[in-house]
């Protein structure tokens, strides 16, 4: 064994095998080790990408969570089988459950706000929400002005708000949304078809209803007890066919606690 002998009286030092009982000249002896570096466990890198295990395949939303700083939302530069690099966004499901916002609006002002950052894709509309799925904790979610035609809530249940403006989308199902409070759904001249169907039978507390230019000829609220803040269905084309008229009936009781606390009641009437 290599030890190392230093003695108080002596003041020198010699390096050479010894047993623990060795003396020199009656003096002290402290023994210490020798240190081996294949005795040093050597730390590990981290994979910086280790848990960012879901590409986001619409590069407008992974950018625009990036600028916003969401935790778990990874940027990284990849190198395709061409050999050519692209940047591409990354999502860690671990870490994104418990980010409770994502306000993603493609209004003009957010559009000049994303290009005086830098952001690629500023004026790009996001086309496809897939990863939104892993975002279980959300509470609010905000996508005004954008492209999408279709969105899968199924994994959002606890959210609260939706807001969704001007997208495209031809059906909505918000029954997996049992806390929904505030549901704002603006019509689209550019859409395909307008949304003319909704169940909102599970949503008993929803406060805020906008459902302007869309295609609704009728709509079932009686579950929808808690109503009080909006119900606009205003520029819809109602059971005569005219989106001038106010004609699509609601309950009267929900009609009259709306109009009782001063809310806003549009395109509707009570039956």
């Amino acid at each position: 064994m290599c030890k190392q002998i230093i003695d108080s009286g002596m003041n020198w030092i010699v390096k050479k095998p010894v047993a623990l009982s060795t003396l020199v000249g009656g003096g002290i002896l402290l023994l210490a080790s020798c240190a081996k570096t294949d005795d040093v466990d050597l730390p590990i890198p981290e994979d910086p990408n280790a848990g960012y295990t879901f590409q986001v395949p619409d590069r407008a939303f992974g950018e625009y969570m990036v600028y916003l700083g969401i935790p778990g939302v990874q940027e990284r530069i990849d190198t395709l089988q061409t050999g050519a690099l692209q940047t591409n966004y990354y999502l860690n499901p671990d870490l994104v459950s418990g980010v409770n916002s994502l306000q993603l609006s493609k209004t003009s002002s957010n559009v000049s706000a994303l290009e005086a950052a830098g952001v690629a894709t500023a004026a790009q509309k996001i086309q496809d929400l897939s990863g939104v799925e892993f975002f279980s904790g959300l509470d609010t979610l905000v996508l005004t002005s954008n492209d999408l035609t279709a969105l899968d809530l199924s994994g959002n249940p606890t959210l609260v708000e939706l807001s969704m403006n001007f997208c495209k989308v031809e059906a909505l199902d918000v029954s997996v949304c049992p806390n929904l409070q505030k549901l704002r759904f603006r019509g689209s001249a550019q859409a395909d078809n307008l949304l003319s169907s909704i169940n909102l039978s599970s949503n008993v507390a929803l406060r805020h209803l906008h459902l302007r230019s869309q295609g609704f000829s009728d709509i079932d609220l009686a579950a929808n007890i808690n109503l009080i803040e909006e119900i606009d269905l205003s520029d819809n084309p109602g059971p005569d066919g005219n989106n001038a008229t106010a004609d699509i009936g609601i309950p009267q009781a929900i009609y009259d606690q709306v109009q009782a606390a001063g809310g806003v009641l549009l395109g509707v009437t009570p039956e």
